[in-house]
């Protein structure tokens, strides 16, 4: 592992320090995300360097702008979605790349299929974040991707034509912004949509199948939270220890593997 300049600790700082002054003051992050945030983001400009940091936080503005515009055309209330994220979804859609360049950093590894697992697991959760934020805007009633029958938004496991819309703009967005900064020669940027893609389903698929629902009984509406109107949920299918912060994180981790694995045999 080579040494870690100083002018690299120092670079972290500032500019983690501005954007988490930032975060907290446009409330995209709870104070617990923004510790989280910084952990994640020291270990990857530092480990990683300023280009796979950059296409982290396009990731991170980009979804939070998005979210901000759902929260303000649709109602903060009427969709059971986060709108401050706390330190559960940073780790949920960090902890798989910086994972990646940690671990690529402290064993032997091709720099090539490090940087297709960075992408992939970043890639994956953008799309699958977009997915969530722009499926919103659907006017009809989303279809579960196992069943295909008619569902409430919202429901884990629901798809729409705007949401894959949303998934394939954040790869395309991803892919651009990788190719440009020279973190991914052309090929794998292209290949990044299709992973992407997968892994966005795969984590629809999760959803749908082991994650935990819940009905509320005040309200009757099927959520994925334990605690609904104010009061505790019953729990109605899935597994209780499988949330949408545990669905993303084996989402991510798949799509990093995926990319890494096409890396390693083109």
């Amino acid at each position: 592992m080579t040494p870690i300049s100083l002018l690299a600790h120092a670079q972290a700082a500032i500019i983690l320090a501005a954007i988490a002054a930032l975060s907290l003051k446009l409330r995209f992050l709870d104070p617990k995300g923004v510790a989280a945030s910084i952990v994640i983001g020291y270990i990857v400009i530092v480990l990683g360097g300023l280009s796979y940091f950059t296409i982290l936080l396009a990731f991170f503005i980009i979804s939070s702008a998005v979210t901000r515009l759902r929260v303000r055309i649709i109602g903060e209330l009427s969709i059971d979605k986060d709108w401050i994220r706390s330190w559960r979804n940073v780790l949920a859609n960090g902890l798989a790349p910086t994972l990646t360049i940690l671990i690529s950093r402290l064993l032997p590894c091709d720099e090539r299929i490090m940087a297709a697992g960075y992408l992939g697991a970043v890639g994956t959760a953008f799309a699958d974040t977009l997915a969530t934020e722009i499926g919103l805007f659907y006017r009809g009633k989303p279809r579960l991707i196992t069943s295909f029958e008619k569902v409430e938004k919202g429901t884990p496991g629901a798809v729409s034509s705007h949401g894959y819309l949303g998934c394939i703009m954040a790869l395309l967005i991803t892919a651009a912004i990788s190719w440009i900064l020279g973190a991914a020669p052309p090929h794998l940027a292209i290949m990044l949509i299709p992973v992407g893609i997968i892994g966005t389903t795969i984590d629809s698929v999760l959803g749908a199948g082991i994650q935990g629902k819940y009905r509320c009984r005040e309200c009757g509406k099927i959520v994925e939270n334990l605690h609904h109107c104010e009061q505790p949920a019953e729990h109605i299918s899935g597994l209780k220890w499988i949330n949408t912060h545990m669905v993303n994180l084996i989402s991510t981790s798949i799509g990093a593997l995926l990319l890494a694995a096409v890396a390693a045999l083109l």
